[in-house]
């Protein structure tokens, strides 16, 4: 239920402070609130808590919570963002390392000593306090985690409307003006958005060139798989530039080509701009979308009067257009079981692998039925299958759901034999009927009148287009190469204000030589900002950057700065910091002891040494799913190897030491 202005004040000892959204983008009646965020991302959270939060009656897992009420601009309802501060080391966490900051490459980063959790939990969980799995839950409206460094992350948003009052793009802007207002260094997302069925990486990605949180700047980091950011600027660029008449010639042997040739014509006549490629087309069914239904009547209408080729006229009257389902029911009232063509089976899917490779394992399947010429048993059918194919992922997934698949004259069915009570695939010929809604097989998923149902029209397209062409096709690649590209960062700038007199100063610690070879076993961690009154002197510099740097990492609990180093001069303490140089933004370096080598919470990825090497190309650990070798211990990706996502093999060799393996028993012999 929604929070109401009267009842967000009634459950509150005083009366609380209730903000917009738009109240932290820094506008002119936020100005004076603004000043208080000057510092670095640890003090300005210190002051967001202390100015625009109240504690809370509880904690979570010994963790102080606070909360913020905000109101939306668009909706009116009063709603809650939730503070926790985690408090990594004598708390709760049970996970006190960040696998985020090493899938995205922050391996390297000391380990922060808090972490706080910004979220807005589902509607109907607004007045109800959080509990200590709220830190985990994936299903919050929206879910970021900040290091006191100022480095974080973006753990989940609903970019669907799945809220009554909040939209997606409403919850990101939030997201973006706190991050701008406290001043945080980078933040990443690993980018599983949807709509629907489709990927919003690939569907915004070919549609405007980047994802779906690309409007708010955030940029590929670094692709699964050994992808680079040169391969998928590379996909994203054949994706866009695709031809829609090139589409069209594409698909006009295949069952589906006539729909699409349809599809694209209907919209070209609905837009007062041309379109040209799939990137335009895309576009203006984005913006279509976003219209009113009798919006969408309305212009498809004058589209029809406004079409006076004879050609259209009579191509419309072979094929008329059908209805959408929800207007006409005949579909619906057919058995949910009956006969379904090849395309309507893969499409009905909602499967990892793309529509191609679906396809070729059923054609594959009614080869090996028709050429045993009787029932097989699953197992011998999928013993046949794994000579043609080597992913058993897909080959189980196909065997689970296929049955009733009108494959030619011919259909596949599935049932379980009654004498030996095994699953039973075999062939049967397709009756008349059947094989006559051959040409009907996508009324059940497409609604045949483009633009009433534009979702199902992008659906369409995304399934068909995008993920329909074969294996081999430079189509197909770029789009798994965008798919397999999750990992997105936006990289914030401080605020640069020559009014404030203040300098912000990023304080790199230059360990000794013995230190870096013998304890330091990765790159160093990027610089601690610090802000800092411009009449400061080096004393005043060094004892802010030791403080700082023993607030936020435990590496650095008994650090002790000795001197600091600005270009290439070694300042004198009772120098003020413009007298030796120091501009807005320069980079000073901090020598000094007492580094806590012994501390187990030093590097986010932990201090296990553990080596990447797989055949794709990954050097590191990108989140997805591995398997060490038992030979040489490097870890490989299953995908790499043809492992699938349930089965865990009892033993694995990687390539590298079968043939080393190979080798050696050849030469025994």
């Amino acid at each position: 239920m929604a929070i109401t202005v009267f009842e967000a004040c009634k459950k509150r000892k005083r009366t609380p402070n209730i903000f917009t959204i738009s109240y932290f983008a820094g506008s002119t009646d936020s100005a004076t609130m603004m000043e208080y965020f000057r510092g670095s991302f640890k003090d300005n959270i210190r002051e967001f808590l202390k100015r625009c939060a109240e504690t809370e009656d509880y904690s979570v897992g010994a963790n102080p919570v606070w909360c913020t009420l905000l109101v939306s601009e668009s909706s009116g309802v009063v709603f809650p963002l939730y503070i926790v501060q985690e408090n990594v080391k004598g708390s709760s966490s049970s996970q006190p390392l960040c696998n985020l900051c090493r899938y995205v490459g922050w391996s390297h980063h000391f380990v922060s000593k808090r972490n706080y959790h910004l979220i807005v939990p589902e509607d109907h969980n607004w007045s109800k306090p959080l509990k200590k799995e709220s830190l985990k839950l994936q299903t919050h409206l929206l879910h970021g985690i900040i290091h006191c460094n100022g480095f974080g992350h973006l753990l989940c948003i609903k970019t669907e409307t799945i809220s009554n009052y909040l939209q997606g793009e409403e919850l990101m802007n939030l997201w973006d003006h706190l991050c701008a207002s406290l001043q945080t260094r980078d933040i990443s997302v690993y980018d599983m958005s949807k709509k629907g069925l489709m990927n919003l990486r690939l569907l915004h990605g070919v549609a405007h060139g980047h994802s779906w949180f690309g409007k708010w700047g955030y940029k590929l980091c670094r692709g699964s798989f050994g992808l680079t950011k040169q391969e998928y600027s590379r996909a994203i660029e054949i994706l866009r530039s695709l031809d829609l008449s090139n589409i069209i010639h594409d698909f006009t042997k295949k069952g589906q080509g006539k729909l699409i040739e349809q599809m694209i014509q209907s919209y070209r006549d609905v837009s007062e701009t041309q379109l040209v490629t799939i990137s335009d087309l895309l576009q203006f069914m984005l913006a279509f979308k976003s219209k009113s239904l009798i919006q969408r009547k309305t212009a498809l209408a004058l589209a029809s009067i406004s079409s006076n080729s004879s050609t259209q006229t009579t191509h419309q009257a072979k094929t008329p257009l059908l209805s959408h389902p929800s207007e006409d029911n005949s579909f619906a009232s057919q058995n949910t079981d009956d006969h379904r063509t090849l395309s309507s089976f893969v499409a009905k899917l909602d499967a990892r692998w793309p529509a191609r490779r679906l396809e070729n394992a059923v054609k594959v399947i009614f080869h090996i039925l028709k050429t045993h010429g009787a029932g097989m048993h699953r197992q011998d059918l999928r013993d046949a299958i794994r000579e043609h194919i080597g992913d058993t992922g897909l080959i189980d997934f196909v065997l689970k759901h296929i049955n009733k698949v009108i494959v030619g004259n011919q259909i596949i069915l599935r049932e379980n034999n009654p004498t030996t009570k095994l699953l039973e695939f075999s062939l049967e010929k397709a009756s008349d009927g059947a094989i006559e809604r051959k040409t009907q097989s996508h009324t059940d998923i497409l609604s045949l009148q483009p633009g009433l149902d534009v979702y199902k029209d992008l659906l369409f397209l995304y399934k068909n287009v995008l993920l329909g062409y074969p294996e081999y096709h430079a189509v197909s690649i770029a789009s798994t190469v965008v798919l397999d590209s999750k990992h997105f960062v936006k990289k914030w700038q401080f605020k640069r204000n020559g009014e404030d007199n203040l300098l912000r100063l990023i304080c790199q610690v230059k360990p000794s030589y013995d230190e870096l070879v013998n304890e330091l076993i990765r790159p160093l961690p990027p610089g601690e900002l610090v802000v800092t009154q411009k009449c400061a002197t080096v004393r005043e510099l060094k004892l802010m950057v030791q403080c700082a740097l023993i607030d936020t990492y435990f590496v650095m609990d008994k650090f002790v700065v000795k001197d600091i180093r600005i270009g290439e001069l070694v300042a004198k303490e009772d120098q003020e910091l413009l007298e030796c140089g120091v501009g807005q933004g320069m980079q000073v370096w901090v020598r000094g002891c007492g580094l806590d080598f012994d501390t187990e919470l030093r590097y986010q990825g932990g201090d296990n040494d553990w080596t990447v090497d797989c055949r794709c190309g990954a050097k590191d650990d990108d989140g997805e799913r591995m398997v060490a070798c038992d030979v040489c211990h490097v870890w490989q990706h299953t995908r790499c190897n043809s492992i699938n996502d349930g089965d865990v093999p009892p033993s694995f060799l990687c390539h590298v030491c079968r043939s080393r393996m190979k080798k050696l028993a050849g030469c025994k012999m």
